[in-house]
């Protein structure tokens, strides 16, 4: 038995659904039944009632929530006090990071605020440029950017988070979702949105040169915007692979990436960037390990 167990299983009963269960922290609806079954196991009775039309607690189950609840609360009532006995548990953490890993981010600062409930994150939103220009300013304690190797500036300490690949985008019933990999001649008379990144518009322009057919209807950092058109299939796009993985669930499950087999010589890497001869905080680096945590 373990708290996230015993977090899901209260979520669950009081949701009286898997699924919100599920959505709220993030993960697959199997997860979340196999937690509960092996809570069960363990307590050698059963929690819940399942049918097509949902879950709903047993006898059992109500008996244990009471004592779940105590136990969530303790636990949160320890953190706290703990929390404020330690002064790397108090303080400010200022993020700057590109549009495309804003959800990441944010999921992560959400469970990293309920670990240290003293800390006080605030996320800035730019693109590179803004990101490199506020970690070098002083105005974010770290940042995030999405960049090849060439691009680094000695200026800054880089990190690599994650090594990425270009993909196509494209609506889960586009004709297109049946290709393994892709050239440009699949790419005719297809219309483009992208983000506004030197690596995505230099492979963009390539894909689609001396092709008539094809045009870039867009580029902008709005990454709700590319993923409202594609999901709808009004247009495809170009992304790293690792910026997909990260898109919220609504989007991602209505979309398919295929490779640009031609780039896979040319990765694009996260990076997460400090200023150049500050010591990172052991505060930072604890937040960058969740974060890694919820890329795997």
């Amino acid at each position: 038995m373990n708290i996230i167990q015993l977090q899901y299983f209260v979520d669950s009963a009081e949701s009286g659904s898997f699924t919100e269960t599920a959505k709220k922290h993030g993960i697959t609806v199997p997860a979340v039944s196999q937690s509960i079954s092996q809570l069960e196991n363990e307590l050698e009775t059963k929690l819940f009632t399942r049918s097509k039309k949902g879950i709903a607690l047993t006898q059992d189950g109500f008996k244990a929530m009471k004592y779940a609840r105590t136990i969530l609360t303790n636990v949160r009532n320890m953190r706290n006090e703990l929390s404020k006995s330690n002064p790397i548990n108090t303080g400010n953490i200022v993020i700057a990071t590109i549009p495309g890993m804003v959800s990441l981010v944010t999921d992560t600062t959400i469970t990293f605020m309920g670990i240290y409930p003293h800390i006080n994150v605030q996320l800035l939103e730019g693109d590179n440029t803004a990101v490199m220009n506020q970690v070098m300013k002083g105005e974010a304690d770290m940042g995030f950017v999405s960049l090849s190797r060439e691009s680094q500036d000695d200026s800054f300490t880089w990190e690599p988070v994650i090594r990425g690949e270009a993909v196509i985008v494209v609506n889960k019933q586009s004709p297109l979702r049946f290709l393994t990999a892709i050239t440009s001649s699949e790419l005719h008379n297809e219309v483009l949105v992208i983000y506004k990144d030197a690596y995505i518009e230099r492979i963009a322009a390539e894909l689609i040169a001396g092709d008539s057919g094809n045009r870039i209807a867009l580029t902008t950092n709005n990454t709700q915007a590319i993923m409202q058109m594609v999901s709808r299939g009004n247009a495809i796009t170009i992304a790293t692979d690792y910026i997909v993985t990260t898109m919220p669930e609504k989007f991602k499950n209505e979309v398919v990436s295929i490779p640009i087999g031609k780039y896979k010589k040319y990765p694009n890497y996260l990076w997460r960037i400090t200023k150049k001869d500050v010591e990172v905080s052991a505060i930072i680096k604890e937040y960058t390990q969740h974060l890694y945590a919820n890329l795997e």
